[in-house]
This record gives structure tokens, sequence and C-alpha cells, in this order.
């Protein structure tokens, strides 16, 4: 398993928002810290979650932040060179240089040190937050936690959907350079980029095939451009969160001819926004409160359509669809075919060519 880059012209408003998140990172520990920070981006890549974890090849800090409001539920993770971490920690506790220069060679954190990264690790996210709230919705980021993931190890830490990792080279002070790595789950990097990301085919190839981590990605993209493009008659809007749906549903955009907008997976939908539009909701076992979004949005108008995908579909859950007014009920997963068939239902009629005699 590899990583693979973005392909050229795609993910730029991502690669923005990274490089902002990155820089972030000076302004609010470089204060704290007393030492100078400098903050060099890197490429970001599409990843999965067990070749993060064997790329990890020395003891590495970590911090988990917890998204809340506008993107809730979503984690971010920063991840730091040890040394690093315990550089940051010692400057801000005031310790002599050669007290973090020997702890800097241990490779765990000591007591001390996770407290003091602990606190970094706040005003991080704080800062986090505002490029987030300033650049994209209403967004807060908070310390869950953190500790140190050893080579190898910890793959459940990162949970199990296909992320997207950003690197940046980082130097403290007089201390060597390193790289740190910022990383999020894909779904959310894609709707914080407002675009599917499109994986570079040509460096997979190069590396003889395209990578797990992206390899459905490529399949979906090799799919997509051989679908003729229907022309556009709606608006459909995606509250996904299987990632598995996204592909399966871009292919049935095109193919009947809906313009697809994606929404973070920590968004409600707002009844009131959806008017004459087509809302889809995808419900994994644990979501059955998306049952009463359909039900709030179908009460408040009547010219939207709602979609349901539901996974794992039983007669209970399907009967809870029908109670919720669902204008297409669906089992996921299912062919591309069956999702466009019963899209194309709910779309309307192209218009009629005029003729003259």
């Amino acid at each position: 398993m590899s990583a693979t880059t973005f392909k050229q012209g795609t993910g730029e408003e991502l690669k923005q928002l990274f490089a902002m998140l990155a820089q972030s990172i000076r302004g609010s520990l470089g204060p704290l810290v007393g030492r100078e920070i400098v903050v060099e981006s890197l490429e970001p890549e599409m990843i999965e979650v067990a070749t993060l974890v064997a790329g990890i090849e020395k003891p590495s800090a970590l911090a988990r932040g917890m998204m809340e409001k506008g993107f809730a539920g979503s984690v971010l993770y920063v991840l730091f060179d040890l040394p690093d971490a315990v550089a940051m920690a010692g400057h801000l506790m005031l310790w002599a240089d050669e007290v973090i220069a020997e702890r800097r060679t241990r490779s765990t954190f000591e007591t001390e040190d996770a407290q003091a990264f602990g606190e970094l690790g706040n005003v991080l996210f704080a800062g986090f937050g505002n490029v987030l709230r300033a650049q994209i919705a209403n967004i807060d980021v908070r310390m869950q936690d953190h500790g140190v993931v050893q080579p190898g190890l910890d793959k459940g830490l990162f949970g199990t959907e296909p992320l997207v990792a950003f690197s940046f080279k980082l130097t403290i002070g007089d201390h060597p350079e390193s790289i740190g790595r910022i990383v999020v789950d894909r779904l959310t990097a894609e709707a914080w980029n407002k675009a599917p990301l499109e994986p570079n085919d040509t460096a997979a190839e190069t590396r003889g095939g395209p990578s797990s981590g992206a390899s459905a990605a490529v399949k979906d993209d090799e799919g997509f451009e051989g679908i003729p493009a229907a022309p556009v008659r709606g608006t459909i809007a995606a509250f996904v969160l299987q990632p598995e749906v996204f592909p399966t549903l871009r292919r049935s955009c095109r193919r009947v001819g809906f313009d697809l907008r994606r929404h973070g997976r920590g968004e409600i939908p707002n009844p009131a926004a959806h008017k004459n539009e087509v809302v889809l909701l995808d419900v994994p076992p644990g979501e059955d409160r998306r049952f009463d979004w359909c039900r709030r949005i179908k009460e408040m108008s009547s010219s939207t359509r709602v979609v349901l995908l539901i996974h794992q579909p039983s007669r209970q859950r399907v009967v809870m669809a029908f109670m919720a007014q669902a204008d297409v009920i669906l089992g996921f997963p299912c062919e591309e075919e069956d999702l466009s068939l019963k899209l194309g239902s709910i779309l309307p009629p192209l218009p009629r060519a005029v003729t003259t005699a």
C-alpha cells in the first residue's frame, strides 16, 4: 500500500486551507515557546490508515482534535516528531537547554512533557478553529486527547476511513528540521475542498499500480469519465456518512442529470434551504435520527424530494422510511444502475422540443 498525491489542477482549495492551518502553528505556538517556528508546506496525499501507521518510523507525538458545530464528529489529527514535541513542551516550561536536549533523546513523554504538550495542543486547535471558521464554516475544534504513537502500532487511533494527510517541514529555534502532518478523513477533506479529490494516476502507475487507499477512487474516475453527461435538470444535496456511497452516487448523478452538492459529515440539513432540490441521506446503522431529518424536510416543503439509502435494511427501517415520507427508499449497497433509475424517476422531464410546420 502507498499514498497518492492529487491530480494536477484538483484539490487546490484544500491545499491552500491546509497551508493556512500549518502556518497557524507558527502564530499559535511560537509566542508560547519563545522560539521562532518556521513552517514550510509540502504536498497533501490521499492515504489509507494502515499506510499512515506503517509510515510512522519513530515515536511521534499525536494530538487529536474533535470538531464541533459544522463538522461535528470529524477528527483532526496532528503528528509531530517526538523530539520536537518535547522541545516545545520544555521551552514552554522554561527548562534549561541541557535538560531539553537530554529529554529529546527519549522515546516517550515524561509526565511533565505530556502535561505541557496538552496545553500546547489546546492552543494549537484553537488556532485551527480560527482558520476553519474564517475559511469554511462555523467550526470549533477542541483537544480530544494526546499521546505518543509508536512505530507500526496504534492503528485504531486514526479510525477506519480513508484519510488525507498534509505534510509540512517544521523548524523550532535551533533544533533540527523535522516533518509534521495534519490529517483528516477524506470525506471531510473533500467537503472542505468543495469538490471530489482525484488521485494522481500517473504517480500511482509509476509505482506499479494504484495504491489500496486510492484504488476505489481510481476505479471511480475511470467509470465516471466513461459515462455520457446528461443535461443537468436538478440539484441533489448529499449528506453522506459512509465513504463507499459517494462513488456510486457521483456516477448516478452524471448519468441522470443531477448537479451534486456534497455537505460535510457533521452537517444537519436545514429544511428551508433545500426547496425544489433533492436531499439524499444515507442511513447507516445507529443513525436512525436521519429518518426524523427526512420527516422535517418533507413537512417544511413538499417541493423537496428526499432519497434515503438505508444500510442493512430491515422491515422495521423500511417502514420508518415510509413513515418519514421519503420519496425514494433504496437499500445500500446497490448497483449504480438501480440508483440511477430511482434518481431519474424524480427528476423533472426534459422540455419538449418545439417544432414548426
